[in-house]
């Protein structure tokens, strides 16, 4: 009986080969860095989490 293939893995041998479907990443640039709070809503102090703006390249763009 065949090994039943391995989801998440890490491993080469199970990673497919999918071309992207989206469109194409022109810049990210970071923005900020927003504080963390936490369930009460209190500011938790050193954790920040960074908040980046992303440009796509426009199809119009990257034919001509």
């Amino acid at each position: 009986m065949p090994k039943k293939r391995k989801l998440n893995s890490k491993n080469p041998k199970y990673m497919t080969q999918e071309k992207k479907e989206g469109p194409k990443i022109k810049e990210r640039r970071l923005l900020c860095d927003v504080p963390v709070r936490n369930s009460n809503g209190e500011v938790v102090e050193g954790k920040t989490i960074p908040i980046y703006g992303v440009w796509y390249e426009d199809e119009i763009d990257s034919k001509n």
